[in-house]
């Protein structure tokens, strides 16, 4: 019980909000960086057409499955529009009606999950775009698993309609990953329902042992695709920086 307590909150929880929190701050070094250039913007919003929109959406998806009301939504703005006004590439405003101690329960819990949820939505989204891709194209990361010779190969086998298909997958990729990192007002929301996802933790943790559930392969399969994509975020926000500072 205590192994996958503790599993579910370094494994999920810790790497979540880690790596969430240094893309954001990577990525506001960024944009701070930029706003010393002339155009450079160009560069952001480029990225940001795809990638803010999603973040929004993570934050309304599971406003709505908690019971929020949604009150003004605005999914996409360009980087010099949102500097300039003081405010977000985008922003959802909602609120919640406690009338009653479940309603309560529900909005305190539902809290973590808006707060983080472009980190949970935008690799979903990913992956269900990845569905989409062609064989070829869907075969290069168990390729690349496997072998050096075998990615080669694989790589030779794609056609040109293969590789438009790749960039405009990489693109996508870049955008929704750059896109993922948690602001201060994400992660303040975020640590309001921290205590109640602490006990849906303890609970799953209790029943896997009383059913004999195991959870081991689950919470490894999510790991390992958590480090994925937040690798994926964090060394597109670096470039970024990188970028921003010629």
């Amino acid at each position: 019980m205590i192994t996958y307590f503790m599993q579910l909150n370094v494994k999920l929880l810790f790497v979540l909000i880690l790596f969430g929190f240094i893309m954001g701050q990577t990525r506001h070094a960024a944009i701070q960086n930029f706003s010393n250039k002339n155009r450079s913007y160009l560069i952001l919003d480029f990225f940001n057409l795809v990638g803010t929109p999603v973040h929004e959406i993570g934050h309304l998806l599971f406003g709505l499955i908690f019971g929020y009301k949604i009150d003004q939504i605005c999914l996409y703005r360009t980087t010099k529009k949102a500097l300039h006004s003081g405010g977000t590439l985008g922003f959802v405003k909602m609120h919640h009606e406690n009338r009653s101690f479940l309603q309560k329960l529900q909005g305190d819990f539902g809290q973590f999950f808006i707060g983080i949820g472009p980190l949970l939505f935008g690799p979903f989204v990913i992956y269900i775009i990845s569905l989409f891709l062609p064989k070829n194209v869907r075969t290069l990361p168990l390729s690349f698993q496997q072998d050096w010779t075998i990615f080669f190969k694989a790589l030779q086998q794609l056609q040109a309609s293969d590789i438009i298909f790749l960039f405009i997958f990489l693109y996508i990729i870049i955008g929704i990953s750059l896109n993922m990192e948690l602001s201060r007002q994400d992660l303040h929301l975020a640590c309001k329902g921290l205590l109640f996802l602490e006990v849906f933790f303890l609970i799953l943790s209790g029943l896997s042992v009383l059913f004999h559930w195991n959870l081991q392969y689950g919470i490894d399969i999510l790991f390992r695709w958590n480090l994925l994509i937040s690798s994926v975020g964090i060394i597109s926000a670096l470039i970024a920086n990188l970028i921003s500072l010629i």
